[in-house]
């Protein structure tokens, strides 16, 4: 007489953890800042602040991550090397009063 058959345990499924795409912003704090790839004539990365407009470009390197893009993002700022980009308004403009 045999033993009751044990059922095998099936190995547990471990999601593999991703790289953030979406950083936040030094300067103003808000979770808005996106790195953009341009590759045409001349290949750049651009990290752009969504919320306050600040703006650092970086010569592509097929290489690194959007991650290292935003590490050389956060060194510049802390330089003091980038510069706030203004924003168009929304069709807001600043108009005198008369009367």
């Amino acid at each position: 007489m045999g033993r009751r058959r044990r059922k095998r345990a099936r190995p547990r499924l471990v999601p593999k953890r991703k790289l953030p795409t979406v950083f936040q912003c030094p300067s103003c704090g808000a979770t808005a800042v996106s790195v953009s790839v341009t590759k045409g004539k001349e290949k750049k990365a651009i990290v752009t602040c969504a919320n306050c407009g600040l703006r650092g470009e970086y010569e592509y390197n097929p290489y690194l991550h959007p991650v290292d893009y935003f590490s050389k993002f956060l060194d510049d700022f802390e330089a003091g090397k980038l510069v706030t980009v203004e924003k168009p308004s929304s069709g807001e403009e600043d108009e005198e009063e008369v009367g």
